[in-house]
């Protein structure tokens, strides 16, 4: 009597559903680059899509801003931070369906990983090797969602580093008296000017989305470091390869809640001192 053939194990692969799935991430990952600027290119905003433009119309924006004295923004820089706000919109709201598409293949690859047992030793390091390019490219997704979460809440905040060099010209000069009325401020002698405080509450507004999103992220990398670790416990030496990998995905989980743990107190403490931030912030970028 002849032996049930037993059914093949790529049968069980969802080739099709992997497929569609990196379709949908090149497909993302396309549109993260060049959507945003598109999106939030529109009217008369549309040459700030180009980064020349819009680092040079910033420069003249930030500093008939600071000259004005008001908290409230200039028509250019309103124009700017408008632009700049539905440029993050854009960026955040792609990084997240591109990261929930990782996570969905992720799975999908894990479970095939698992089930691959026996020979073929070939097809489990492809399993492996994809699996951990999606980790790399979610956690790039996942850290593109943040930055584009803080450029919506503070879009003024986030265009500051786009000022580039100041060290000379007009630039080079507001710089200077942003320093000077910062270290007033820090030393309580002087009273700091409008405009400082509009700079100052965006820079405090950056940092605590910062440390406010950095919490659950923490809590997930948490409890998945706690649930790979009892499955690695479980395993034992029933499958070593299964286990390394495992043992491997829970360190990296419980570094990164380490990591985002100590985003959070570092944003924190930059919220809680944003004056002190700020000094720091333009001797670092200038």
């Amino acid at each position: 009597m002849r032996r049930p053939i037993s059914p093949s194990r790529s049968a069980d692969f969802p080739t099709r559903a992997v497929a569609v799935l990196i379709a949908l991430v090149a497909a993302l990952v396309t549109a993260l680059v060049l959507a945003p600027g598109m999106v939030a290119a529109r009217g008369r905003d549309s040459d700030l899509a180009d980064r020349h433009n819009l680092v040079d119309e910033l420069r003249a924006a930030f500093i008939e801003y600071w000259r004005s004295g008001k908290e409230e923004y200039s028509p250019d820089l309103q124009r700017v931070v408008d632009y700049w706000f539905r440029y993050s919109v854009a960026k955040g709201v792609i990084a997240s369906l591109l990261l929930i598409v990782l996570i969905v293949l992720g799975s999908l690859l894990w479970k095939a990983f698992l089930r691959d047992g026996g020979p073929g030793r070939a097809r489990r390091v492809a399993l492996l090797s994809t699996g951990v390019s999606v980790v790399g490219i979610a956690l790039f997704a996942l850290w593109t969602a943040v930055v584009g979460l803080q450029g919506a809440a503070a879009p003024f905040a986030s265009t500051l580093p786009l000022l580039g060099d100041a060290s000379d010209g007009a630039l080079a000069d507001t710089v200077d008296q942003i320093e000077q009325q910062l270290t007033h401020s820090t030393g309580g002698s002087e009273q700091a000017r409008p405009a400082l405080d509009g700079i100052v509450s965006d820079y405090v507004r950056f940092h605590v989305v910062r440390a406010i999103a950095a919490v659950p992220i923490a809590l997930v990398f948490m409890g998945a470091s706690v649930v790979l670790w009892k499955k690695s416990a479980r395993n034992g030496s029933a499958d070593r390869r299964t286990g390394r990998v495992l043992v491997s995905f829970a360190s990296s989980s419980t570094v990164l809640s380490l990591f985002f743990i100590l985003i959070f107190v570092v944003n924190g403490g930059t919220a809680a001192d944003p004056e002190s931030g700020l000094l720091e912030f333009f001797h670092g970028s200038w």
